[in-house]
């Protein structure tokens, strides 16, 4: 290593750094939220210092110099965030699932595209194949219009999946990477809960992409690290987005916590921590929530311990408890936050006591993906010997 060369640190040190780094800055979060929430982003304070603190990077490879962060502690990071701001906690994990996707494109081409710069850059993207690719000398030409596009606001580049129809007409999905100016960002984004994510649309006109910018399966292939194993893909990507959910039903929790002391019906009513079904309903909300987390922290564990392994049968029995540890915790997440939302009667729907905001991200955000109930009905067929008939199960 050259003398100005940057260190880079050990996998345990970099999850060490951002986890520490979320929590020391949960009440900068807190104290952002309802800014968030107006301005429909994030704060440039808090961009430039989830930017600098790697928390926009967390599945950045280490071959770009990113953090390369196990699953367990970028979901941990991801959580504490959200416990402060789902908004803020779904913009950093995007990118950072987004970032995940650069293991796909040779690494001297990253290094290229000054990705891993100081400050490294950020990232929107979606998997969803909304984009026409057609191939041109040296590469491709791109029209699309993806929605979800989380992160834009905050974004230089966008991941974008394309279909790709190849000469002998067979059709198959493509990633490519464009910066975020060549695209237009659509104004979309007026909706019931994650208003600060900035989710708008994408869009992307007769756009040359080079082929070294579309992501190929030899150069994931070619990764050292664990977390780019194909089978994992899902598993690693989606722990992010039960992290969201988990703090979001966390940071409501807080929430109640703080105003169990008021009454329903004015100061002469019974407070809401004195009575017995207000305390049955948080009893039950923190069993509910710590079920779920400590079944995610399980099965994603399990996972991540078998990861290098040779014996790929092991892996493949590891990964179906994991995807349905992942999507029940996101629902878990919206059942705790309905039982705090009814225990906290009246209380619940001002915007000042933060629970009714806590009720429409959770809402909004088990819409995603991951929190499919179809990824329920994949691990009931597995669990009777069925098969799965659902990808990457």
């Amino acid at each position: 290593m050259s003398a100005d060369a940057k260190p880079v640190p050990s996998p345990e040190a970099a999850a060490t750094t951002v986890v520490s780094a979320a929590a020391g800055l949960v009440p900068a979060v807190a104290t952002a939220a309802d800014a968030i929430e107006d301005a429909g982003r994030l704060p440039e304070p808090l961009v430039r210092a989830f930017t600098e603190t790697g928390l926009f990077h967390l599945f950045l490879p280490a071959s770009a110099g990113g953090p390369e962060v196990d699953p367990l502690n970028a979901m941990r990071a991801i959580e504490l965030l959200a416990t402060a701001d789902g908004s803020a906690a779904w913009c950093a994990h995007i990118s950072s699932a987004n970032a995940w996707q650069l293991a796909t494109l040779d690494p001297a081409v990253v290094a290229a595209m000054g990705i891993g710069g100081e400050p490294p850059v950020r990232f929107s993207g979606s998997a969803r194949p909304l984009g026409v690719a057609r191939r041109v000398p040296g590469g491709y030409r791109v029209d699309g219009r993806w929605d979800f596009a989380s992160n834009c606001l905050h974004a230089q580049w966008y991941c974008g999946n394309c279909v790709l129809v190849e000469e002998d007409g067979r059709r198959r999905s493509k990633a490519v990477f464009v910066p975020i100016e060549q695209g237009t960002i659509v104004p979309t984004w007026d909706v019931a809960g994650l208003r600060g994510t900035g989710s708008h649309d994408f869009e992307l006109r007769d756009v040359f992409v080079p082929e070294e910018h579309a992501g190929a399966g030899r150069w994931l292939k070619a990764q050292p690290g664990r977390l780019f194993a194909p089978r994992l893909s899902m598993v690693v990507n989606w722990a992010l987005t039960a992290g969201v959910a988990t703090g979001i039903a966390r940071g409501a929790l807080h929430e109640f916590a703080s105003l169990a002391g008021e009454g329903t019906a004015g100061s002469m009513d019974v407070p809401l921590r004195d009575r017995a079904a207000v305390q049955g309903a948080v009893g039950r909300a923190e069993a509910v929530l710590g079920a779920a987390r400590a079944y995610c922290s399980e099965a994603i564990g399990a996972v991540w311990d078998r990861a290098g392994a040779a014996d790929t049968a092991e892996l493949d029995r590891l990964v179906p408890p994991a995807r349905l540890a992942i999507v029940h915790a996101m629902h878990a997440a919206v059942e705790v936050v309905d039982l705090l939302f009814a225990a906290a009667g009246t209380r619940a729907i001002f915007r000042r006591n933060g629970l009714e905001r806590r009720f429409r991200d959770a809402h909004v955000a088990v819409l995603h993906g991951a929190g499919a109930p179809g990824h329920f009905e994949a691990g009931g067929r597995l669990a009777l010997g069925l098969p799965a008939r659902a990808p990457f199960w």
